[in-house]
């Protein structure tokens, strides 16, 4: 398993991004907040990688923080998440405001992200309020 990649951002093009690590260009999805949290320029960046394998593609999911990748591997235990929603929740909004919109049952606020419906809403709640004191 790929659980770190260290090398040069090539490409930005979101939700993907090409990144060289020792002459090996690797295409990982990100979210919005590592976009936003990516250095300007040649620098080298250390991304924390979720490698999801399935019988039709293998893909490589990248956060700058640790955290965002436990968070992101949490909500793919949840009943009717993937890994495009996953990254959806992530970039629709910050860690700390997904675990205040958690604990306080709030649907409304999970049902503007992309794709998440009111019963996807109710779900993440249930599912979601005794995983985030683990995270």
């Amino acid at each position: 398993m790929i659980g770190l990649l260290r090398g040069r951002v090539l490409v930005k093009q979101p939700p993907s991004l090409l990144l060289e690590v020792n002459g090996v260009g690797y295409e990982v999805e990100a979210p919005m907040s590592t976009f936003y949290d990516l250095p300007d320029g040649d620098q080298e960046v250390v991304l924390y990688i979720h490698m999801m394998v399935r019988d039709d593609a293998h893909s490589l999911f990248g956060f700058i923080r640790e955290s965002d990748r436990a968070l992101f591997r949490s909500l793919l235990k949840v009943n009717g998440v993937g890994g495009k929603m996953a990254l959806a929740i992530l970039s629709g909004m910050s860690s700390d405001e997904f675990s205040l919109f958690i604990q306080s049952g709030d649907v409304k606020a999970l049902c503007r992200l992309p794709g998440v419906g009111k019963k996807t809403a109710e779900r993440l709640i249930i599912e979601m309020r005794d995983r985030l004191d683990r995270i």
